[in-house]
C-alpha cells in the first residue's frame, strides 16, 4: 500500500508540473507558430536565391 501511495503522489506531482508548464507556454504558441512560418519563408527564399 505504501508503494502505491508513493506512486500516486509522484503521478499527481508530475501531472501538476505538466499542467503548470502548459499554462506558462500556451500564450506563446501563436508567436512560436508565426515565428516558425516566417523563418521557413525566409529560409526558402534564401535557398532559392543562392541555388545555382
Amino acid at each position: 500500500m505504501r508503494r502505491l501511495q508513493a506512486w500516486m503522489v509522484t503521478a499527481i506531482l508530475f501531472a501538476v508540473t505538466i499542467r503548470l508548464l502548459w499554462w506558462s507556454v500556451e500564450p506563446l504558441v501563436p508567436y512560436i507558430v508565426v515565428g516558425l512560418f516566417i523563418v521557413t519563408i525566409i529560409g526558402f527564399v534564401w535557398f532559392r536565391s543562392t541555388r545555382w
